[in-house]
């Protein structure tokens, strides 16, 4: 299969062109036109930008199947730019694959979609709700684009919704735990016995090419967590220990959490600098989840294979961040 793929050169994509190569696909990547993008035997580079649907005219002629990974995601998010990467980049994707004549559409949406609602189980039917975030509810104007365009049978869609991916690379999520029990001021964000909502990303990947390859994924949702996470306590004791700190003994309720942030990022606004904890952290980690993962094992064999604990110690391992003696 020819696989064209947005979103290549980040975290997810070089994961995924590696797995790509390795069942024996050929990859296509799109990079900006002043991207510096290192000459790889993964892939082939074309040059585009997704915001500038004339800069895709012509790019994805011949391909099989597109994997739609690009989007704005991170703290200092704003609605302008989530809304031309998040929402318009992903209708334009879909309108130029329609174009190409490819029908193939595997979209990386997100549990952002469902307005982290805590406390009920939330699988691929549940309601999407939008909470003033720029993230999630682009995310929302994404997945009903995408439903308009492939209204008609032009395009067969598959979304994925995953929780927070994490694994060797990842330059957000981890890198700001570590820092954050490094420097004594960590604290677990309401009760801490809510589980962990983490997917390590050789299992995220797994699932994307089993969508790609499987056509039972076509015109379906999936969500895509670990159904068997630790809780928050243990594992921010667990990576306390791995990295040779002690655990954070004290707890910050969830409102006081949430306050506390919007000021961090107040003042962050103000010096240009990064908040130590952010509102989307805490709406992340602070409440109990029920994402449902059976409608992937049921329709599509999957389950995840890596535990947190073990995933965890390679990613710190990976990135350095393991006392040389433990």
């Amino acid at each position: 299969m020819r696989v064209f793929v947005t979103g290549a050169t980040g975290f997810i994509g070089r994961h995924l062109t590696e797995r790509l190569r390795s069942g024996g696909h050929t990859t296509t990547v799109l990079a900006l036109p002043v991207e510096d993008v290192p000459e790889d035997d993964r892939y082939s580079v074309v040059r585009g930008d997704i915001t500038d649907r004339s800069t895709l005219v012509g790019k994805l002629d011949g391909h099989d199947a597109i994997v739609h990974l690009a989007g704005a995601v991170g703290y200092g998010q704003t609605f302008e730019r989530c809304n031309a990467i998040n929402r318009d980049g992903t209708e334009n994707m879909a309108l130029a694959a329609t174009a190409a004549g490819i029908s193939r559409f595997v979209h990386m949406s997100s549990v952002s979609v469902y307005g982290r609602v805590d406390g009920v189980r939330l699988d691929e039917d549940a309601p999407l709700k939008k909470i003033g975030d720029p993230y999630g509810d682009t995310k929302i104007d994404a997945e009903r684009a995408l439903e308009t365009i492939g209204a008609d049978g032009a395009l067969d869609v598959t979304m994925l919704r995953p929780t927070v991916i994490y694994g060797p690379g990842d330059d957000k999520f981890l890198p700001k735990l570590v820092e954050n029990l490094k420097s004594g001021r960590a604290r677990v964000i309401g009760s801490g016995n809510n589980s962990v909502d983490l997917i390590h990303v050789t299992d995220a990947v797994e699932l994307i090419c089993r969508c790609l390859e499987d056509p039972r994924a076509m015109g379906r949702v999936y969500n895509l967590t670990h159904p068997s996470n630790p809780t928050w306590s243990e594992f921010i004791a667990e990576a306390a220990r791995l990295v040779g700190v002690a655990p954070p003994k004290g707890r910050l309720p969830y409102p006081v959490a949430y306050v506390a942030a919007a000021m961090m990022e107040l003042i962050a606004k103000i010096t240009g600098s990064e908040p130590r904890l952010t509102r989307y952290a805490v709406r992340v980690v602070g409440r109990q989840y029920h994402y449902s993962v059976d409608r992937a094992r049921e329709e599509l064999g999957f389950e995840p294979k890596i535990d947190l604990f073990t995933g965890l110690a390679e990613c710190l391992d990976a990135a350095g961040s393991l006392p040389e003696e433990r």
